[in-house]
């Protein structure tokens, strides 16, 4: 029995002898192929491991991914306060008279129809009932103005569609509940009476595109005033307004690496602007969230990043393809803008219908191609 034990040993250290030459044969081979020299690399490794070039490769993809995500996540602000807010469309109401005249108070409609504005100087007092003759805004001589949130009138009007058709008896009877909006005399909220009132696109009942005549009944000053309007109905613009992506889709691809970068950014920053307009121009209660303007800002500060990498190729593609990924979430999410009417904040603005297609084309371009660069395959080297 103990005899045996030595021979035993023996032959098991024979044996991890060896598989140590198979392995080291096969190591030696490997790291001698064309295979392993397209990596990039010529350090030693098990057979079947990631190589080493790849494991960074990967790792740097990872946290920059995680930076951009984050950076996007802090870029881009939260939805507008407003649940309903003004958004692209092809009918426009206007406020044609106001009767006994009153220069102390101002009434206009934003976003195209979608709210009435009601601006009254310190010192006059305005008082207006709602749909079901119950108290719904007051204004006082000291530029406070409130709504009566107990009203069914501001129930039906927190959306632009809150109701089909309004009913001749109120639903509720309850007090006035009277929350104070702004302390500077302005006060706006959705009106059904001017705008059209279904998902459907209205008719004009003439040539000049009237749809509807409207009325909002007020006392200014204990005057019985009546604020008269009406809604009209626009051509809607072409969807050929899209074909001018066609050339900057062919202008983004040919463009080379260095280049890219300039024309994503000049694309961002056209945004960045545009969105600004679009958001700022309007109330607050009216705005929507700034998606045009944070992508934009966002595609900026990308292609500007690819200045700092420039030495690194893959990087650099890497960042043009996150820079027109940014903005064609913008394209997409403003998509509206080319084929209405009136833009949020612009009105009728012939230069969203220009640099939305534009944009959008010269993104898909130098997107595809800086894209096609990175995921493209290595060559294979020849063995020697």
């Amino acid at each position: 029995m103990c005899a045996e034990a030595p021979s035993h040993s023996a032959g098991r250290i024979r044996l991890f002898i060896g598989y140590g030459s198979v392995v080291m044969e096969v190591s030696v081979r490997l790291v001698g192929s064309a295979a392993f020299k397209a990596v990039g690399t010529s350090d030693p490794r098990p057979a079947g491991s990631i190589p080493v070039h790849l494991r960074q490769f990967v790792a740097s993809r990872i946290r920059a991914l995680l930076l951009l995500t984050f950076g996007f996540i802090a870029v881009v602000p939260p939805s507008g306060a407003s649940a309903d807010p003004a958004e692209p469309g092809n009918t426009e109401s206007i406020v044609e008279s106001i009767t006994p005249p009153n220069p102390a108070v101002k009434i206009d409609i934003v976003g195209g129809d979608a709210f009435v504005r009601m601006r009254v100087e310190r010192g006059h007092t305005v008082e207006m009932n709602g749909y079901y003759d119950e108290p719904f805004v007051r204004v006082d001589a000291n530029g406070d103005a409130f709504v009566n949130v107990a009203s069914q009138t501001h129930e039906l009007s927190r959306t632009r569609y809150g109701a089909t058709s309004i009913d001749d008896k109120p639903t509720s009877t309850a007090d006035p509940v009277w929350r104070r909006e702004s302390t500077n005399g302005t006060v706006l909220w959705h009106d059904h009476r001017v705008h059209w009132m279904s998902t459907a696109a209205p008719r004009a009942t003439d040539e000049s595109g009237l749809v509807q005549q409207w009325t909002i009944p007020m006392k200014i000053d204990g005057v019985a005033t009546v604020v008269a309007g009406g809604l009209y109905v626009r051509d809607a613009p072409g969807t050929w307004w899209w074909i001018l992506a066609i050339p900057a889709l062919v202008i983004g691809f040919v463009l080379s690496r260095r280049s890219a970068p300039r024309e994503l950014a000049a694309g961002g920053a056209v945004f960045a602007v545009t969105g600004a307009f679009m958001f700022w121009g309007l109330p607050t209660q009216a705005r929507g969230a700034p998606g045009m303007f944070a992508l934009g800002v966002l595609a900026v500060i990308i292609s500007v990043a690819t200045a700092v990498f420039s030495h690194r190729d893959e990087i650099v593609d890497a960042l043009v393809a996150s820079a027109a990924v940014a903005l064609l979430m913008a394209v997409v999410i403003e998509r509206e803008t080319v084929t209405n009417k009136f833009v949020p904040g612009l009105g009728d603005s012939i230069v969203v219908r220009l640099t939305v297609p534009l944009v959008a084309g010269l993104a898909v371009g130098a997107g595809a191609r800086a894209l096609k660069r990175l995921v493209g395959k290595p060559e294979v080297a020849e063995s020697v």
